[in-house]
């Protein structure tokens, strides 16, 4: 796999859906471009957008949408979805 400090748009597809499903996130059925991260406090969505990466975390009913740009690193990236809302 590409390092982590490596930006989100020079990863291939593969390596994105793989680094997506060890974080525990499933792909949507009906659309491949969005994933789903379920933990015990909140949810995240996680939707590869054109322009950039967009993450809508659910807790308690309440929504928090942030996007990302796709020259991020996958590690900056995958601590603010950690993170959570």
């Amino acid at each position: 796999m590409i390092p982590s400090d490596t930006p989100i748009n020079q990863h291939s597809l593969q390596s994105l859906e793989l680094w997506l499903k060890d974080l525990g996130a499933t792909k949507d059925i009906d659309n491949p471009s969005k994933w789903y991260l379920l933990l015990s406090n909140w949810n995240a969505t996680i939707i590869f957008e054109q322009e950039d990466l967009s993450v809508v975390w659910e807790s308690g009913g309440k929504l928090t949408k942030r996007l990302f740009s796709y020259c991020i690193n996958r590690e900056d990236i995958e601590n603010a979805i950690l993170q959570g809302p």
